[in-house]
C-alpha cells in the first residue's frame, strides 16, 4: 500500500514574525525621534500619528482623505486663518534654518542649496514638518509617503529604515525628476527630503545638544499649542 504524503503545513507564525519585527522597529524609531524632536522644538510642538483633520476649523474635513502623519511638528495650519498661520510657519522655518540646512546637506537625493530647497517649500502647508517613516512597503506605498509629506507640510521628510527601502525612495525621486524634466508633469514634491535613518538620528542628537531654548517671545508666542 502506498503511503499518502502528508501535506506540509505552512508555518504562519514564522511568516508573521518578520512583519511584527518590522512594526516594532518602526515604532521604536518613531518613539526615539519624537523624544529627540521634543528636545529641540518643545514637548507641546511634536505630535505622533497626527490626524490632519483633528480639530480642523477649515475646509479640510472628514469628507476628504485624511492621512495620519507618523510625526508632525507644529505650528499647525488648521484654524482657517491661513495667512496668519502661514506667517507663523515661515517664522519657524527661519528660526530653525540651521537645522533644515543640516537635513539638506545629508539628503539622499540632490536638492541643491538650502536656499534652493526652501524656495520649493509648500506655500500653504498644514504643519511645519511632516515626517514619514518606512520600513517596508510597495513602491506605490512609498510614493504615497512622499505625496503626503509634501502636501501636508512646509517641509516633508521621509526616513527609510533599511537599505532596500532607501533605494526604493531614491528611484521614485529620480522617476519624479525625470517626469518633470521631460515635461510629463509640473514640478512636484520638491519640498521633500529623503534622509538615511542614521543621519537623521545624528542630526537630531547633534542639534539637540547644541540647541539653547531661549523661550518664546513676540512672534514666537504665536507658535504655541493653540495652533
Amino acid at each position: 500500500m502506498r503511503r499518502r504524503k502528508k501535506k506540509k503545513t505552512k508555518n504562519i507564525t514564522a511568516r508573521r514574525l518578520p512583519i511584527t519585527k518590522r512594526k516594532n522597529t518602526t515604532k521604536s524609531f518613531q518613539n526615539k525621534i519624537v523624544v529627540g524632536l521634543k528636545g529641540i522644538f518643545g514637548d507641546d510642538m511634536v505630535e505622533k500619528e497626527w490626524d490632519v483633520a483633528k480639530d480642523s476649523q477649515d475646509a479640510w474635513s472628514r469628507k476628504l482623505y485624511c492621512p495620519r502623519i507618523d510625526v508632525a511638528v507644529r505650528p499647525f495650519n488648521t484654524t482657517g486663518n491661513i495667512k496668519r498661520n502661514n506667517r507663523i510657519i515661515d517664522a519657524k522655518i527661519e528660526e530653525y534654518r540651521a537645522f533644515i540646512a543640516e537635513l539638506v546637506d545629508k539628503a539622499e537625493t540632490e536638492v541643491g542649496s538650502v536656499d534652493n530647497f526652501l524656495s520649493n517649500k509648500n506655500e500653504n502647508p498644514r504643519c511645519f514638518l511632516a515626517i514619514e517613516i518606512e520600513n517596508s512597503g510597495t513602491r506605490k506605498h512609498m510614493l504615497g509617503d512622499i505625496a503626503n509629506a509634501s502636501i501636508i507640510a512646509a517641509i516633508g521628510i521621509v526616513v527609510p529604515l533599511n537599505k532596500s527601502t532607501l533605494n526604493g525612495f531614491k528611484r521614485i525621486k529620480k522617476y519624479i525628476q525625470f517626469a518633470t524634466e521631460v515635461d510629463k508633469i509640473e514640478a512636484i514634491f520638491n519640498n521633500v527630503l529623503v534622509i538615511n535613518r542614521d543621519n537623521f538620528i545624528n542630526i537630531i542628537s547633534s542639534f539637540q545638544a547644541r540647541h539653547i531654548d531661549e523661550g518664546p517671545s513676540g512672534e514666537e508666542n504665536l507658535c504655541r499649542r493653540d495652533l
